[in-house]
């Protein structure tokens, strides 16, 4: 029989104002939520409610003492499917439409009937010093375009502190024609564009789309950047390689998360939202351990381009301190492996009562 036993953990916002995130850990289920940053709240009666709070909330209902007996053999398919009745429900009962209003959520979950690890998005996790990871291509996407914009920028004048301040290589991956508009370089602008249709024409084709499809419906016009791929692949099976999950209140594609079994003898668990690195998260001794090696890190490259390869740059927390690139969630368990307990048992007096 295993037992759950919580090592420690940690949730620390991006900002002092704002942290998406939220954690659960309890007798069945394990779990850590990372709110979509422009997806992750909604207000009601003038308050901020966070979807990360919800599902903790719904896990919570499903993980009760007094649940029914089938809740902690739910398999992922029911597992999302009841968080996300019990999103849609809350959302009905304050009066909050689902459509207008939209909710999203990643998370890595701990079974413990089933001792698998579920990925829904692109959180991750590490058990015994193994990795699992269910990385989002849309953000490996992204980051290539990224690189070679930040990386033009600099050779033309740029400095780290100026894109630090004010990180120009977003506008240009929206719409590639206005490099122009921050470098005077006719060649250099036309290879900026050149590279991104390129890299966006094979994202096309890894998303399942044919050449003839692409221009046909004039699919790189469509999707011009990353950032419209990924609102195409969200939740969407049929994606190919873009293809992944999320958490909406609505519906939860299990084809596009990871399942992964466990062995019977796991003894330690990790369950980490995309806040920290898997190096950190796999190698770091504790969870201080990790945010330090997280700050250091922010530090060692404010504008995500070099050591850590990120969709943008990390961000001054508000205290003074250091700089973050995401929310820092994170849940560290040990599993105990309970021998469980046979009693006594009189056949002879069972036999009695029944000659009665």
């Amino acid at each position: 029989m295993r037992k759950i036993v919580n090592i420690e953990s940690t949730c620390i916002g991006q900002t002092r104002k704002k942290n998406d995130d939220n954690w659960y850990i309890g007798e069945n289920f394990v779990a850590v939520i990372d709110g979509v940053s422009s997806k992750s709240s909604i207000i009601i009666n003038g308050e901020k409610v966070r979807i990360a709070d919800i599902i903790v909330d719904a896990i919570k209902k499903i993980d009760r003492k007094n649940a029914p007996v089938y809740a902690k053999t739910l398999n992922l398919e029911e597992f999302t499917r009841a968080v996300n009745m019990y999103i849609k429900r809350f959302c009905d009962e304050n009066n909050i439409s689902l459509k207008d209003n939209k909710l999203e959520a990643t998370a890595a979950i701990y079974s413990k009937y089933y001792n698998q690890i579920w990925l829904v998005g692109d959180c991750r996790a590490v058990y015994d010093g193994h990795k699992i990871d269910n990385e989002l291509k849309a953000d490996e996407l992204y980051a290539k375009i990224r690189y070679e914009i930040v990386n033009s920028l600099l050779n033309h004048g740029y400095t780290k502190e100026d894109i630090f301040k004010n990180d120009v290589s977003k506008e240009i991956i929206k719409n590639p024609s206005k490099y122009i508009e921050y470098v005077n370089d006719e060649k250099e602008a036309a290879r900026i564009i050149e590279f991104t249709r390129n890299t966006m024409y094979q994202a096309l084709l890894d998303t399942g789309f044919s050449p003839e499809e692409i221009v046909q419906n004039k699919l790189l016009e469509k999707f011009l950047h990353p950032q419209l791929l990924q609102e195409y692949a969200k939740n969407n099976p049929k994606a190919g390689l873009y293809g992944y999950s999320v958490f909406n209140g609505i519906y939860t594609p299990i084809e596009n998360c990871r399942i992964e079994n466990l062995p019977e003898d796991v003894q330690n668990i990790r369950l980490s939202t995309d806040g920290f690195p898997m190096g950190i998260l796999a190698s770091a001794k504790n969870m201080g351990t990790a945010i330090n090696r997280n700050r250091r890190l922010s530090l060692a490259d404010p504008i995500s381009i070099s050591v850590n390869y990120e969709i943008h740059n990390s961000v001054e927390r508000g205290d003074g301190h250091y700089l973050a690139f995401d929310d820092e969630t994170a849940v560290d368990i040990r599993i105990d492996h309970v021998l469980e307990k046979t009693e006594e048992f009189d056949y002879k007096e069972v036999e009695r009562d029944d000659e009665r």
